[in-house]
């Protein structure tokens, strides 16, 4: 489960994530929606460590993970597909959504 909690994050000036708060349970699909500019990338940035949290909490599987670094929470199962230019171009769809799989198995991937 994924639980976030009264998360902050301002990019310069401007406050962008303003005391986001929701839990994604296991065996429910969570869907992220919104126009331009209300904060759908950082979400995803804070989520994966890319950018620092400024307050509030992450937890993923019942522990914080707001401190750990991007590559230990890939280790803990967590990956991020950016849209646009940050794919690889000659790898299709599927292909690009399993490179953020690649640490797990075959078996576990399906």
């Amino acid at each position: 489960m994924l639980k976030i909690d009264t998360l902050h994050q301002y990019y310069g000036g401007s406050h962008i994530l303003r005391g986001l708060s929701f839990e994604a349970k296991v065996g429910e699909v969570t869907c992220l929606l919104g126009r331009n500019g209300v904060g759908k990338t950082t979400l995803l940035r804070c989520l994966m460590g890319l950018v620092p949290t400024r307050d509030g909490s992450i937890e993923w599987e019942g522990q914080p993970i707001t401190t750990l670094k991007p590559q230990q929470r890939v280790h803990a199962g967590i990956a991020y597909v950016p849209q646009g230019r940050e794919i690889f171009p000659r790898l299709t769809v599927e292909e690009n959504l399993l490179m953020g799989l690649s640490r797990f198995s075959a078996r576990e991937a399906r």
